[in-house]
């Protein structure tokens, strides 16, 4: 009986202690959430460089002590933000972007990798203007650039190896060149809101940037 008693106060504590980290990671989730929500709204109200922490503890509603459990400063707290879009647009990219066309263009047989990118933003239009808007600032577009950097370099690696020949244009000038376009025309579009969906957008980038990565990348073997 005492053996069965001593199971059954180990199994207790288990579960007791699986539930109570269940509980602090909804917490945990929930904290970080309010405190990222806060610094976005405050970001559209009066742009990054005028917000402080306090603003953000202010509008979250919660101590000093919580948020730096979590976060050194505002730019921790906005890159953590950042790392949750990467992934989502990760994920968004997977279930939208069909492969790519036999001499893999930065365009998909339907909707592409523009448009993929175009779509995520209009969906998360609050988000991406925090990001690529005239309210973020030069430090967070500086960091959005570097984030969509690395999506069209995977890309484009991606196409280079599948033609199996050096390109005639050294990739990171051609990686460069799109993402230079492509941030230039999201701007454009978070900013003024033209009466042009996602993939409308996408597909008009596609048409003006095609031709030069096919240049910069050179003919498929």
């Amino acid at each position: 009986m005492r053996g069965h008693r001593s199971e059954a106060n180990v199994s207790g504590k288990l579960f007791g202690n699986g539930e109570r980290r269940r509980a602090e990671d909804r917490r945990v989730r929930r904290t970080r959430r309010l405190l990222r929500e806060a610094l976005v709204a405050l970001i559209l109200e009066k742009g990054y460089d005028k917000v402080t922490v306090q603003d953000v503890l202010d509008r979250a509603d919660l101590g000093r002590a919580t948020f730096y459990a979590h976060f050194r400063d505002k730019d921790d707290l906005l890159v953590s933000g950042f790392e949750e879009l990467q992934e989502s647009l990760r994920e968004h990219l997977a279930r939208v972007a069909r492969p790519s066309r036999a001499d893999v263009d930065p365009s998909g047989g339907g909707i592409g990798l523009a448009g993929a990118l175009f779509d995520h933003a209009g969906q998360q239009r609050r988000l991406y203007r925090v990001l690529m808007g005239r309210r973020g600032g030069a430090a967070v577009f500086k960091h959005a650039r570097g984030q969509f950097t690395v999506l069209v370099r995977e890309h484009l690696e991606e196409a280079v190896a599948n033609r199996q020949a050096a390109p005639p244009v050294p990739l990171e000038v051609t990686v460069q060149y799109v993402v230079s376009a492509f941030l230039g025309l999201l701007t454009w579009w978070l900013d003024s809101d033209p009466p042009y969906t996602g993939e409308q957008m996408g597909r008009m980038f596609e048409q003006l940037v095609i031709p030069g990565v096919r240049a910069g990348l050179g003919p498929r073997l």
